[in-house]
């Protein structure tokens, strides 16, 4: 039997680059900011901010890895929080009950992303079309329905939904729960290794059993139901639902998927730990070049650098990978 020779370190690097970039991007960013703020973003106050700061952020990355592990992009994940958050600010309005306002949350993302789906796969568009129509949607019912509320609205019983900002055991309880759920489904069941087939090649994937329509309605379910529990942290973060409520999630989430060494194009090196590891470095970044005084200009700027400097190495190593002789 023969053995298999150990892999030189260019080798070693190409066969891991993936998991090099999601792991040296945040190694960076800590040991970056550790000396830049002397320290004091590693504060017990700056950490459990930190956390707040990063429990939309990871809950919603992780349930679109579902969705870009098969190719799909979407770019609503903000619209819809928004929507979401005024739902909850009414329904808590009317009834006063927390579970209720976060299973409408849950129902309406759900629903707008089923929707997507339905467009999608109906009239064969693609993805980044049909979130672009939900995210019209969704961002033109809060403007038409702030507009009657002169452009923002109060949360009354701020009371219920403060501990969601304030309460750091419980943000960590729905982070891990939401994770937990999330790496199980992906990692040790049909709809995850599918996906991720049906990103590398869709044909093969079919022909090995891979239900291509199924896949994609649970993939967009579960995002739905993860846009719609990371609204309860963005509109408890807010304090009240503006026209603005929501706006940029979507490329934060993209920017911190893309830090945590995801290739956009899905496939079978799709991972989990690609959102958890790339919300908490997109996290730290944000938090610390704000701690370091830059002004939000400046650091909107470096997000975009680093944008695009991930995804020049993400097309590349694509293209390696596509050329390499079989």
């Amino acid at each position: 039997m023969k053995q298999k020779k150990p892999l030189s370190l260019p080798g070693f690097i190409r066969h891991n680059k993936n998991a090099i970039v999601r792991f040296g991007s945040l190694i960076l960013v800590m040991v970056i900011f550790a000396i830049v703020t002397k320290g004091s973003i590693f504060s017990a106050y700056n950490l459990r901010s930190l956390v707040g700061q990063t429990c939309a952020l990871l809950i919603i990355s992780v349930g679109m890895i579902f969705m870009f592990s098969h190719g799909a992009v979407d770019i609503s994940s903000g619209a819809v929080a928004g929507l979401c958050s005024l739902v909850i600010t009414f329904v808590l309005e009317g009834t006063g009950s927390m579970p209720l306002a976060i299973l409408f949350s849950v129902v309406v993302s759900v629903a707008l992303y089923l929707f997507c789906w339905f467009v999608t796969v109906r009239f064969g568009l693609l993805s980044t079309i049909s979130s672009l129509a939900v995210m019209f949607v969704a961002r033109g019912l809060v403007i038409y329905i702030l507009s009657g509320q002169s452009g923002r609205i109060n949360i009354s019983f701020y009371d219920l939904i403060s501990p969601f900002k304030n309460s750091l055991p419980l943000q960590l309880i729905i982070i891990v729960v939401v994770t937990v759920v999330c790496l199980v489904l992906f990692n040790y069941t049909a709809l995850g290794k599918y996906s991720k087939a049906i990103g590398d090649n869709p044909v093969s994937s079919q022909q090995s059993g891979a239900n291509l329509n199924r896949v994609k309605f649970w993939c967009y379910l579960i995002a739905g139901v993860c846009v719609g529990i990371a609204s309860v942290f963005i509109l408890a973060r807010a304090g009240n639902v503006s026209r603005n409520i929501g706006a940029g999630m979507e490329m934060n989430v993209m920017v911190a998927v893309i830090l945590g060494g995801m290739n956009l194009s899905g496939g079978a090196k799709s991972r989990i730990s690609s959102a958890i590891v790339g919300a908490i470095t997109y996290s730290l970044l944000s938090n610390g070049l704000t701690i370091a005084g830059v002004s939000q200009g400046l650091i909107v700027l470096v997000k975009g650098i680093i944008f695009i400097v991930i995804i020049a190495m993400t097309l590349r190593q694509s293209k390696t990978i596509t050329e390499m002789p079989r």
